[in-house]
């Protein structure tokens, strides 16, 4: 084999095997589920009722946006059932939208947990 024949498979294996150990690095992310496993789990607090509103549960996934742009109800009304760091975080984090922040709720979810 010639000199350049040579460095170019040389150079096509360094890049193959390359590809090879990115593509072993890469693992499919788990979506956040309610009552899922992994650190994207959704929680809610043991004894919360579902609010008729809420049901069914894909439909209001897909819409509260939209009500909470409407004014039908607020991010504070929100973290009274919801805790943002269990909860609203994990899905907006995942979906890329801008996080819950509401001052006031580590006084009813201290240290990130449910009461």
């Amino acid at each position: 084999m010639e000199e350049p024949e040579m460095r170019i498979s040389i150079y096509l294996i360094i890049i193959g095997f390359g590809i090879m150990l990115g593509l072993q690095g890469c693992q499919q992310v788990q979506k956040p589920e309610l009552k899922g496993e992994g650190p994207l789990a959704v929680t809610v607090a043991r004894g919360t009722a579902t609010p008729e509103y809420h049901a069914p549960a894909e439909r209001w996934r897909v819409s509260h946006g939209q009500a909470l742009n409407r004014g039908d109800f607020s991010q504070r009304e929100c973290v009274l059932c919801h805790n943002p760091e269990t909860g609203c975080n994990q899905c907006h984090q995942y979906v890329g939208t801008q996080k819950i922040f509401v001052p006031e709720a580590f006084l009813y979810w201290a240290d990130g947990k449910n009461k």
